[in-house]
């Protein structure tokens, strides 16, 4: 079969590898769709250090049963599934309480010890299957992934009753918390980022105040909308230094603020003081426990359009030049979220 293998830094290509069997509780699936993560991004460049050469990249997908392993029960083959990416012991502390997306025995499909989605083929456990609704298409099933971690992070957190929210970082993940802070109840909604095309998304999604950062100061215009006081709740979600510092400085004394960005390039800056002084509560977001079957929900019964987010779709054979010019690292074309499609 075809795959996107990773073979180091900066080095992606197609290659004939084997086709997968499904094991003990796995299922052999054919790829239909997968969303393109800025996570895989950060593998290709090599910024991803837990992640190992050859490893056949991505994470955000699904497709059709294809074979059962033995032990199989709920799957059935000819299933139409979405999967999730994060691979779960079952049997640690963490896992215990449900909380499976810190499993101390933890791999990542695609990333993370085991082979990825960027093929004609690949395998998953059954326990990681969720069967597609009819009415969620391939194209949208590419950005459940995508939806499920802003999903998680707005139902970990208070957002008060008509409070205010800034959202550093305007890609799908950003624009997604700013619908599902305002189906929560904030009445004001900040939406922070660079780049209109992606900004020009924020009205449709729920954002009240819309700033380029390039153009306008953020910190300058958030304070004196809210007569200096800050907001009450701050997500970080473009992975940015700048982002980070300055969703400090509009958190109100006592705000919470939500870090949801990737940093993958190590340790930045940031002056601890305020964090300390101001009792700032700080919430790191990592995966989507037992979030997928809302996720769903809220695509199949339309209350969050992620169709609409979908910029490009391409083929399996154009990933490596994808990766490699820099189209979608520079966002070039107006670039939002990318879906393979099979």
């Amino acid at each position: 079969m075809k795959a996107a293998v990773w073979n180091g830094p900066n080095d992606l290509s197609i290659k004939q590898v084997p086709r997968p069997s499904a094991s003990e509780g796995e299922v052999l699936i054919k790829t239909k769709a997968v969303g393109i993560c800025g996570s895989d991004r950060e593998v290709f460049e090599g910024r991803f250090k837990q992640s190992q050469a050859p490893l056949i990249l991505g994470h955000e997908g699904g497709g059709m049963v294809e074979e059962l392993g033995p032990g199989v029960r709920r799957i059935k083959k000819g299933d139409r599934v979405i999967v999730e990416a994060l691979l779960f012991c079952g049997q640690c502390d963490n896992c215990l309480a449900g909380r499976y997306n810190l499993c101390i025995n933890h791999k990542v499909i695609g990333m993370i010890g085991w082979q990825g989605e960027y093929a004609e083929y690949f395998v998953a456990p059954e326990k990681n299957c969720h069967v597609l609704p009819s009415k969620i298409s391939w194209e949208e099933a590419g950005l459940i992934d995508t939806l499920a971690g802003p999903v998680h992070g707005v139902s970990s957190i208070n957002i008060p009753m008509q409070g205010s929210v800034a959202v550093f970082g305007p890609g799908p993940a950003g624009l997604f918390f700013c619908k599902l802070a305002k189906i929560r109840g904030a009445s004001r909604i900040y939406l922070i980022g660079t780049r209109d095309n992606r900004l020009g998304f924020g009205k449709s999604y729920g954002a009240d105040i819309i700033l380029n950062a390039k153009r306008e100061d953020a910190v300058k215009e958030i304070l004196k909308d809210t007569g200096g006081k800050g907001v009450d709740v701050v997500i970080e979600s473009a992975g940015s230094e700048k982002a980070l510092n300055d969703g400090m400085k509009v958190l109100r004394k006592g705000g919470l603020l939500m870090v949801y960005g990737v940093f993958g390039g190590g340790p930045i800056p940031v002056d601890i003081q305020p964090i300390q002084l101001n009792e700032f509560l700080v919430v790191g977001i990592n995966g989507y426990p037992n979030k997928y079957p809302l996720t769903m929900k809220l695509i199949e019964e339309g209350i969050v359009d992620v169709k609409s987010l979908v910029s490009h779709k391409f083929s399996l054979e154009q990933l490596p030049d994808l990766f490699a010019s820099g189209f979608i690292a520079e966002r070039r074309d107006n670039y939002l979220k990318g879906v393979v499609l099979f």
